[in-house]
């Protein structure tokens, strides 16, 4: 089973502006894409994240022509086997890197939105089950 790859709503917002300056961004994140789907985890684990499993990997950016090191940096988080969210985006080139308390609020943005949802799920469930009158 394939993992599905989900972008938050900042990722959304960093990849549109990302996008104006160098418009083949998401043709440079189509192999991450394709190796996440694939279960793989690229990158380095972060370490002062140790609670969460969220990875930093770079990106080359073809519109720079600078490879890898002055590239994107992509920041993840694998919430299950099934799922791996994208956090955030930045190149090299205009960020040194990303706060720890950002991207701790982001993944637990994540975590009460899955809550929220599943929480949701089976709330349907059980109202569809009450409202059976085969049961």
């Amino acid at each position: 089973m394939a993992t599905k790859v989900i972008t938050t709503v900042n990722f959304d917002k960093l990849i549109k502006a990302i996008r104006k300056k160098y418009p083949n961004v998401q043709k440079d994140l189509d192999p991450l894409i394709v190796q996440l789907k694939r279960g793989e985890t690229p990158g380095n684990r972060l370490q002062r994240i140790a609670s969460y499993e969220a990875y930093k990997v770079r990106v080359p950016n073809r519109d720079a022509q600078r490879g890898k090191s002055g590239g994107y940096r992509v920041i993840y988080y694998v919430r299950t086997a099934e799922s791996v969210y994208m956090l955030e985006i930045y190149t090299k080139t205009e960020q040194e890197d990303v706060p720890d308390a950002r991207i701790l609020a982001a993944i637990e943005e994540v975590r009460a939105e899955a809550q929220e949802a599943q929480h949701d799920t089976s709330e349907s469930e059980t109202s569809s089950a009450d409202n059976d009158p085969g049961s």
